[in-house]
């Protein structure tokens, strides 16, 4: 072999493994390249695989914002609702009704377990109801649809009024989060039934106080007509007698008579001025009066009392003191008689002292006196109803306890200011001020001549259920020569005014078959216009402004006297 082919050989042999070699680089590319792809391709599909997990928590998480979104909504709308409307059946069930309409809501349910203590019904549901299984998140898989039951309590613990359910379905990662919002449903539900309880209760409590109120009313318009209107046939037949001739033993019974009428006439005076202010119907009549005249009346009135027993009566009244001032002289003239009666009643050596002034801008007076005084510890509650030093039964000095009581009331309704200072042994003070307005005097006419004779043509109808008082009041008007024509009740009264003229009426108020309010109201239908006037146990504000409404031109209050019908007749009588 030549040394060129010897060559050619060794090329081709090198060209050989050069080939193979190329062809294992060749074969393990392709080899790489085909484990490249397969790499290239799982890893798409696993890209592929999370961005469609990534889509779908996505939209998951975008239905959970909006059913989040929506909640909130109408919780704020139905919390403003409960605020506005009473908490009623109609306000729960559009409730349930607008859970139930949302996406992913089946339906709703809320259900009180005593339908007494809400005053609601039991149940309130909307939307299809399935009994799926309550929610357990012990169970609970992400990322899966299921169907399930959100239960909630409504209130705490032994205030627990019910439940609220929620059928629903939607993931399982949703149930926490929708749990926390109906918390937030079954918190505005409890406190709206909490705020229409305590409503419902204050209503009841307002509805009670009002009813007592009326009962209090009626029950003093009751007990006054029946504690006067016999109080009027005793009073009234003892001043009847004093006029007759009589032994002196007679005038000695007579005169404990009087004085027991007047004593029982003061309590029940008192009680029905504690039970009037109580019940809010007592009604100060503001008129102009003279502080000269009023205090004239007082000084009189208590001057001889004071002399009986043996006491001075020391009566000083500021000259700088306004003649004229605006206010109640009756009920003034209460708290005087009051503070008076007491301190002459335990008042037994010394002397009763009443100074009078002018006093910034007030009416002031001070009634002192030097009797037994009160201890220390009972001066807190000396103006408490029925309270007395003494209250054992050998106390020395009888009374209700109320005097003290009614001047604090009184003074109160007056917006002044009653203050008192005491030493047992040394005797007690009594400040009061009262605010009033300083003014003129009103011009008065002159009372008219008075004469038996006036009286004599005067044709008088009393219409009065009470045969005691029929007999009293014929008597008294015996007195100015008038006999009066009597009937029982107000239909007697109609009737007999339909064919009988008379100059006045004098009507009781409370009679049977028809009474007096109702007797006036259908005799001003047939237009009878001559002047009546109502006989009246009855002191209220109401009862009088009852009297007016129904017609009646004037009143007498029992119990009455001569001097009363007197004033009336004089006033009314259409002869003159």
């Amino acid at each position: 072999m030549s040394n060129k082919e010897a060559d050619l050989i060794k090329t081709i042999a090198v060209l050989t493994r050069k080939a193979q070699r190329e062809r294992s680089a060749r074969l393990e590319a392709e080899k790489l390249l085909n484990q490249k792809s397969r790499e290239l391709y799982f890893a798409k599909q696993e890209v592929e695989a999370s961005l469609s997990s990534i889509q779908k928590k996505s939209s998951q998480d975008i239905a959970l914002i909006e059913l989040k979104s929506s909640l909130e909504l109408i919780l704020l709308e139905f919390n403003q609702n409960f605020l506005q409307q009473p908490l009623s059946n109609e306000l729960l069930q559009s409730l349930m009704d607008t859970l139930a309409k949302l996406k992913h809501i089946e339906s709703s349910q809320l259900v009180f377990k005593n339908k007494q203590k809400t005053s609601h019904q039991a149940n309130f549901s909307a939307g299809t109801f399935t009994q799926w299984a309550p929610y357990n998140k012990e169970q609970a898989m992400d990322c899966e649809y299921s169907h399930r039951q959100l239960i909630v309590k409504i209130g705490e613990n032994q205030h627990t009024l019910g439940s609220l359910y929620i059928n629903l379905s939607v993931p399982n990662s949703w149930l926490a989060t929708i749990e926390k919002q109906l918390f937030l449903f079954s918190n505005m539900i409890f406190a709206a039934y909490q705020r229409q309880a305590l409503l419902d209760k204050t209503l009841a409590q307002k509805t009670r106080a009002e009813q007592s109120e009326r009962s209090t009313k009626d029950f003093v318009a009751m007990i006054n007509h029946e504690l006067r209107t016999p109080l009027n046939g005793l009073l009234g037949n003892t001043e009847l007698m004093i006029e007759t001739r009589l032994s002196d033993h007679q005038e000695k019974l007579l005169k404990n008579m009087v004085q027991s009428g007047e004593l029982l006439k003061v309590i029940i005076n008192d009680l029905l001025d504690i039970s009037k202010i109580n019940a809010g119907m007592l009604e100060l009549n503001e008129v102009v009066f003279s502080t000269l005249e009023l205090t004239k009346v007082i000084q009189n009135t208590f001057a001889a009392q004071a002399a009986e027993k043996g006491l001075a009566f020391d009566f000083e009244i500021d000259p700088k003191t306004p003649e004229n001032l605006l206010g109640d002289p009756d009920r003034i003239k209460q708290i005087f008689v009051n503070l008076i009666g007491n301190a002459i009643k335990f008042t037994d050596k010394g002397k009763i002292s009443i100074k009078i002034d002018w006093h910034q801008s007030s009416f002031r007076f001070v009634i002192s006196d030097t009797g037994c005084g009160i201890p220390k510890e009972h001066l807190a509650n000396l103006f408490d109803p029925f309270i007395q030093v003494n209250n054992r039964s050998n106390r020395l000095y009888e009374g209700t306890g109320l005097g003290l009581t009614i001047c604090k009331l009184l003074v109160n309704e007056m917006l002044g200011q009653i203050a008192l200072e005491s030493k047992p042994n040394k005797g007690s003070s009594f400040t009061v001020t009262l605010p009033l307005a300083i003014t003129q005097a009103q011009q008065t006419s002159q009372p008219t001549e008075f004469s038996y004779a006036d009286f004599d043509s005067l044709k008088v109808l009393v219409v009065e259920d009470s045969h005691i008082n029929q007999t009293l009041i014929k008597m008294m008007l015996a007195k100015f020569n008038i006999p009066p024509f009597m009937v029982d009740n107000g239909q007697e009264a109609i009737d007999f005014l339909s064919n009988t003229e008379v100059d006045i009426v004098f009507m009781d108020c409370r009679m049977p078959v028809v009474d007096g309010f109702q007797a006036t109201r259908e005799l001003r239908k047939q237009n009878y216009t001559n002047p009546i006037i109502a006989l009246t146990a009855g002191t209220t504000s109401t009862e009088i402004e009852q009297c007016k409404q129904c017609g009646m031109d004037d009143i007498v209050c029992k119990p009455y006297k001569i001097a009363d019908l007197k004033a009336i007749l004089m006033k009314w009588n259409p002869l003159n």
